[in-house]
């Protein structure tokens, strides 16, 4: 068996690469050529931790993956890692186990890389603004994936926690391909003018106002994904055309989605798989004018597919440590 590190995830798994992954992963889904049971999810004690399960099979690929996470909210105020995850991978033809990966750097990528995705396929083409909410690993990695696909030239960053955000903002000024990033006090200052609205927090409340959405603008959330959790406030649903990642596992899991149709704002055939747009299915933003939102509860196929392009890139590199068990 193959051990992968998190910093070794970060060379087997360019940003570009997972990016692309993840637009396979939605269109494997949209076609029903992955097999994706429900997230078991285990509550730890009688607080908001869990322990999460999510198994998945793609058709096309030899390989099968099952993630194995903790989620721990208060985890932030010790100094330690909100999330904790594995991913085993496994020989879909004889059963062998291949890979034990190291699931937080993975998640991280494959999170952000999906909602790159949707920036590729939705946003603008010429967005250069991007507001960040939120100043966590998810928040970085969001950032990057946003300036994969488009010129951003602003980072507008805000945190309601501002020292996290002053020092991600430090660290990302390091990186070569880091675009200007200024930290504001108000959300609806970061959202107000943005080309790009990105949620990365684990908000029970919405995190920005519907008003200050401007038209045009591409929402994309990705940090809530059980239904107390409502990071964008459920009126902008109504607002514009909203894609998902996944049908069944987003109506019953993004806190936004539910909210919004038990007021009457959304319905089933309102909202589209963005595998569709992949498959040509569906022709994605209909004018610059349009506000298009791209809600993510994550599942368990971009977890296999982004454990197979860091696999293949192991193999080619040499990467990781082997074990006998």
């Amino acid at each position: 068996m193959l051990i992968l590190s998190g910093h070794e995830i970060d060379q087997c798994l360019p940003m570009a690469a997972a990016i692309n992954g993840m637009k396979q992963a939605f269109a494997a889904s949209t076609a029903g050529e992955v097999e994706i049971p429900n997230r078991t999810i285990v509550a730890l004690g009688d607080t908001s931790d869990l322990a999460i399960f999510m198994p998945s099979h793609m058709k096309n690929l030899s390989r099968t993956s099952i993630k194995s996470l903790t989620f721990l909210p208060e985890n932030g105020r010790k100094g330690l890692p909100v999330i904790h995850a594995v991913v085993v991978v496994f020989d879909s033809v004889n059963g062998s186990p291949l890979a034990l990966i190291e699931g937080s750097r993975l998640t991280a990528i494959r999170t952000a890389a999906g909602g790159g995705a949707s920036v590729d396929l939705l946003a603008r083409k010429d967005s250069v603004s991007l507001a960040m909410l939120g100043s966590g690993t998810q928040a970085k990695a969001g950032i990057e994936a946003a300036c994969a696909v488009r010129e951003i030239k602003l980072v507008r960053l805000y945190s309601p926690t501002p020292g996290n955000a002053e020092a991600l903002a430090d660290e990302l000024s390091q990186a070569s391909w880091c675009p200007e990033i200024r930290v504001v006090a108000d959300p609806d200052e970061a959202v107000r003018t943005a080309d790009i609205i990105w949620t990365a927090t684990t908000s029970l409340t919405p995190t920005f106002s519907a008003a200050s959405v401007a038209p045009g603008a591409h929402i994309v959330g990705i940090g809530s994904f059980q239904p107390s959790m409502v990071e964008i406030e459920p009126s902008i649903l109504n607002k514009g055309t909203v894609f998902v990642d996944q049908m069944e596992a987003s109506w019953s899991e993004a806190g936004e989605m539910i909210a919004a149709r038990s007021q009457g704002l959304l319905d089933f055939e309102e909202v589209t798989e963005l595998g569709e747009i992949v498959l040509g299915l569906h022709p994605g933003r209909a004018d610059d004018h349009e506000i298009t939102v791209f809600k993510s509860v994550g599942i368990a196929a971009q977890d296999a597919m982004a454990s197979s392009i860091a696999l293949d890139a192991a193999e080619i590199h040499g990467l990781g440590t082997t074990v006998q068990l």
